[in-house]
């Protein structure tokens, strides 16, 4: 279970009472996980769509411009999204989603630490993903993903070569 440290100095990431940027589904491909998709996009943030978003949410002064693969995992049965990594070039990290709260803890990936945030993402997946769905606060989904890793395990096959072709595609 997940220890509230929202006030510590040693949270484990930033909760914003918002939820992330919408996918952009046309640079999307989706593939089955049994109970969740994970869903593969070419990603790029900049402050033209973080102003698109949130309206003067950023400060003009921060300026952002990355871009790389992102994984999102969302429910089979309701298409909500409950995690998400973003496997950046500069800046990667991964979104703790509370739907019902409309609300999202952003959690900075230390690839000093944890090495290419494509694997330590795609290793989460595989090994973690009823336990980090649990603390989104969706535990029948983490339930079923619990009683069905073999599937997430293959789908996590395919979404690899997926990964790989996400993360370049900015650079062609």
């Amino acid at each position: 279970m997940a220890i509230d440290r929202q006030n510590s100095p040693y949270r484990r990431g930033n909760r914003y009472v918002q939820l992330p940027i919408p996918m952009v589904t046309e640079h999307c491909v989706t593939v089955d996980a049994g109970a969740v998709q994970l869903v593969v996009e070419s990603r790029q943030l900049t402050n033209e769509i973080l102003e698109e978003t949130y309206h003067g949410a950023v400060k003009p002064e921060i300026r952002f411009d990355d871009f790389g693969a992102s994984l999102h995992v969302c429910g089979a049965a309701d298409g909500l999204e409950h995690l998400r990594f973003d496997c950046f070039e500069n800046e990667p990290l991964y979104h703790d989603l509370d739907q019902r709260a409309g609300a999202n803890v952003v959690v900075r990936i230390d690839e000093l630490a944890v090495g290419d945030p494509v694997e330590f993402s795609l290793a989460c997946a595989e090994h973690h993903l009823p336990d980090m769905l649990r603390n989104c606060g969706v535990a029948d989904l983490a339930d079923q993903v619990a009683g069905s890793l073999d599937r997430v395990r293959v789908a996590v096959a395919e979404v690899r070569r997926q990964m790989a072709d996400a993360r370049v595609a900015r650079e062609k």
